[in-house]
């Protein structure tokens, strides 16, 4: 496989993914995993899971309750180590208790309904509950080793909370991977010395390999998984990837893949064949528009709905798409057709190119006034000019030719906007200090709307890109960076809260269609067309890849397709049909 050196994630979604609980294949329900079964109380605010006997880490260790009550004594009620609690399941620590009932049962009690817990413990977000083995772990911390002092000393570090983070070594963003190869795991592979530098970068080929103490096995009993090392090509640009798929370098992958792999020329070329992702965004491109900018004349400006509706309508979509060669209708962010929460009013408004209805609501928003050189002027006199943050690489695609047309249609309308590309890391870290202006990326929450309502409700920290300040408030309002949405966004806020508090679906799903009604009154992201349908590349000598996954970082693909169960036949690759079994 090949990986861009700035998202060593994507190996999370490759062997990353032993949670208590998954999604099964076709992403219909939440099925056991490293707990053998669970049940959910009738107030949904008790969860109780049955773990498999005999399991054990990496090491050979055993895997037990005492692990997962470990995270909850030393991480979650830990206030120095509490920054490692994901936002989503911190209720504070009288708002969860976690006990063991024995030695493989294990019981998450919350002191209010938790609708989503079990949705969202099924994506990577439910990592963390098998990611801390207590026995390796339990020395580096202070509560349970008095001499942690020592190897504080013989580390080199300033206190015991830097040495757990350093041994814990877990990728930003990334669940509960860790970077540091000599950490147990429950995964299938295991990484090798020297993959990771001591700064957390990955070296020129990360690899990893068989885990002997992997719990699964197959009908046949035998144990997996059936390849015994992944390599990972570490290039520095997604770009790079496509000439080492072209060479027939690479088995099977479909992040960075682009488009053009898809040609029949280039199959011929890199002798592979395709599988095919059927994506879960509800755009190719979501603009958003920092509401919660610290300067006061950009947010005011960010903030007029109809500065927006005017930026919308002077995007000829039509255009890009034709100069993409891609086979998609123009649509706004919002959920997709199909599903339980498409809204066509949301899905199909403002979408029209029309630069004279543009240019009437960027006059009616009050920046009718331009200077010498056509360029509207904002409420303090000056020149309106904003810069638009993007980071690389882009999950599904590459925004040049999106970026230089709304470029150069947002100037023929008065409004000056430039492009900024940083990486994907330093973009997600600007996105956590509210600094930026207007930032692109890809837009979620298209099949997944409930648990990726990022662009309809401030409750995904950084990925709610519209107003950061709010997620903070949504996560803690006591939080002295956080800033109080207006009302329709408040409202928005307790249909969420409320909707998570009950674990029936026709409940829940008659709350996010109200959720979604607001949102498309908002306005608040602007979106360009529909994500193309994508792909992924397979040698004929791959097996076991389905010939069609979901594409979602909630499934998150290939992870519930059992990478485990792939595996190489060369003998057989000459006969063989590159879509796999």
């Amino acid at each position: 496989m090949a990986m861009v050196q700035s998202e060593p994630i994507f190996m999370n979604r490759v062997m990353g993914y032993e949670n208590l609980v998954r999604w099964d294949r076709g992403w219909t329900k939440v099925i056991p995993n490293v707990a053998q079964s669970f049940t959910v109380s009738s107030d949904s605010r008790t969860f109780t899971f049955d773990l498999r006997e005999g399991m054990e880490w990496s090491d050979g260790q055993p895997f037990t309750a005492d692990d997962i009550v470990f995270w909850y004594k030393a991480v979650y009620l830990n206030d120095e180590l509490h920054s490692l609690v994901d936002p989503w399941i911190d209720v504070g620590k009288k708002g969860l208790t976690v006990e063991k009932q024995g030695d493989y049962t294990v019981v998450f009690r919350f002191a209010g309904p938790q609708g989503l817990f079990l949705q969202h413990m099924a994506t990577m977000d439910g990592a963390f509950a098998t990611a801390y083995p207590r026995h390796y772990l339990m020395q580096f911390h202070q509560d349970y080793n008095p001499e942690v002092g020592k190897l504080v000393a013989q580390e080199g570090v300033t206190n015991w909370i830097e040495l757990f983070m350093r041994k814990t070594r877990q990728l930003p963003t990334a669940a509960m991977f860790s970077t540091a190869p000599e950490k147990p795991t429950l995964f299938a592979w295991v990484l090798e010395p020297g993959s990771f530098r001591a700064d957390g970068t990955p070296a020129s080929v990360v690899t990893a390999v068989r885990n002997p103490y992997y719990w699964k096995i197959d009908t046949a009993y035998n144990q997996l998984p059936y390849i015994d090392r992944i390599e990972f090509r570490v290039v520095p640009s997604a770009a790079d990837i496509l000439p080492l798929v072209l060479a027939g370098k690479i088995d099977s992958q479909d992040r960075n893949i682009p488009a053009s792999a898809a040609l029949p020329e280039n199959q011929a070329k890199g002798k592979y064949g395709l599988y095919r992702l059927v994506s879960s965004f509800s755009n190719y491109m979501a603009i958003s528009f920092n509401e919660t900018r610290a300067d006061p004349t950009k947010r005011q400006i960010f903030r007029n709905k109809d500065f927006r509706i005017g930026l919308s309508y002077a995007i000829d979509r039509p255009a890009i798409i034709k100069a993409t060669g891609l086979n998609v209708q123009p649509y706004q962010v919002a959920p997709l057709q199909g599903t339980p929460f498409y809204s066509e009013k949301m899905a199909s408004q403002y979408l029209a190119y029309d630069v004279k209805l543009a240019n009437q609501y960027l006059d009616r928003a009050g920046y009718a006034k331009r200077d010498a050189v056509g360029f509207r002027l904002g409420p303090d006199g000056k020149r309106i000019s904003f810069t638009m943050l993007v980071p690389t690489p882009i999950p599904i695609g590459n925004f040049d030719i999106h970026l230089r047309a709304i470029q150069s249609d947002w100037r023929a309308v008065g409004i000056q906007m430039a492009i900024e590309t940083v990486t994907r890391a330093d973009a997600e870290k600007r996105w956590a200090n509210n600094d930026y202006d207007v930032t692109a990326f890809t837009g979620a929450g298209g099949y997944d709307a409930i648990l990726a309502p990022r662009h309809y409700v401030p409750a995904e920290g950084i990925w709610s890109q519209q107003g950061p300040l709010w997620a903070k408030w949504y996560a803690n309002p006591k939080d002295p960076n956080a800033e109080e949405p207006p009302a329709a966004v408040r409202q928005t806020i307790a249909l969420y809260r409320q909707l998570q508090q009950g674990a029936d679906t026709a409940q829940q799903n008659k709350l996010m269609g109200e959720i979604i009604a607001t949102a498309a009154d908002q306005f608040q992201v602007i979106g360009i067309h529909q994500a193309p349908t994508s792909y992924g590349v397979l040698k004929p000598s791959f097996h076991n890849v389905p010939p069609l996954m979901f594409s979602s970082s909630n499934y998150p693909q290939p992870a519930p397709t059992d990478p485990c169960q792939y595996f190489i036949n060369e003998a057989a690759a000459s006969g063989a049909d590159a879509g796999g079994k």
